[in-house]
C-alpha cells in the first residue's frame, strides 16, 4: 500500500497568495493614510510646539448681605453647601450646572453670617449672564437652588482682562429668585 502523504492546509500555497494580497492592500492603505496626514498635519499645528497663549483673566469681588439675618437661616442639616456661581449662560434646570467648563464658582461660603465679601481670582474674561449665591438644600447631585442673584447692570457681569469688577448683592433663603428662570422670550 502505498499511501498518499497529505499536508495540512497551514502548508499549503492558498494561504500565502491571500498573505501577499492582504500585504498589498495594508501598503495601499498605510500610504493612503500617510498622505493624509501629511495633508492635515500642517492645518493642526498653528505655531508648531508652542504653548497656546494664556486666557485673559481678571478679578471679580462681591459683596453679599444676606437678608433677615440671623431669622432666615435654615437649620445646619438644609445647608448641604453655599457658593457663588457665575455662568456664561441662562440655565433652564439644574441639569445645566453640569457644564463646568461654562462656569466658575467660589470656595465654601461661610455659613449664619450677615455679610460677607468673597474674591474670584484668575477669572476668564467674558460675558457672565447669570451669576449668585447658590444653595445645596439636599443630598441629591441637583438639589441646589438660587438664593440670590446679581441684579447690578441688569444681572450681567462683565469680567474685562486684568480688571476687578465688583459687585453687591442680596440673598434671601426665605425670599428666592424663582428656578429656573423665567423665559424672556
Amino acid at each position: 500500500m502505498n499511501p498518499t502523504v497529505r499536508f495540512p492546509a497551514f502548508f499549503s500555497t492558498a494561504p500565502q497568495h491571500a498573505c501577499a494580497r492582504l500585504r498589498a492592500i495594508a501598503r495601499r492603505c498605510w500610504l493612503r493614510l500617510a498622505l493624509c496626514g501629511a495633508a492635515v498635519s500642517p492645518l493642526a499645528c498653528d505655531q508648531g510646539f508652542a504653548p497656546p497663549d494664556e486666557p485673559a483673566t481678571g478679578t471679580i469681588v462681591v459683596d453679599i448681605t444676606y437678608e433677615n439675618y440671623p431669622d432666615a437661616w435654615p437649620p445646619d442639616e438644609e445647608i448641604y453647601e453655599l457658593l457663588f456661581v457665575a455662568l456664561r449662560f441662562v440655565p433652564k434646570d439644574t441639569t445645566d450646572f453640569l457644564q463646568l467648563n461654562r462656569l466658575i464658582f467660589s470656595d465654601r461660603l461661610q455659613f449664619r453670617v450677615e455679610r460677607q465679601t468673597i474674591t474670584l481670582e484668575d477669572v476668564e474674561a467674558g460675558v457672565y449672564p447669570y451669576s449668585g449665591v447658590a444653595h445645596k438644600y439636599g443630598p441629591d447631585l441637583f438639589d441646589w437652588r438660587p438664593i440670590g442673584l446679581v441684579e447690578e447692570n441688569g444681572g450681567i457681569l462683565v469680567v474685562s482682562d486684568g480688571q476687578t469688577t465688583r459687585v453687591s448683592m442680596s440673598a434671601d433663603f426665605l425670599d428666592p429668585p424663582p428656578f429656573p428662570p423665567p423665559d424672556d422670550s
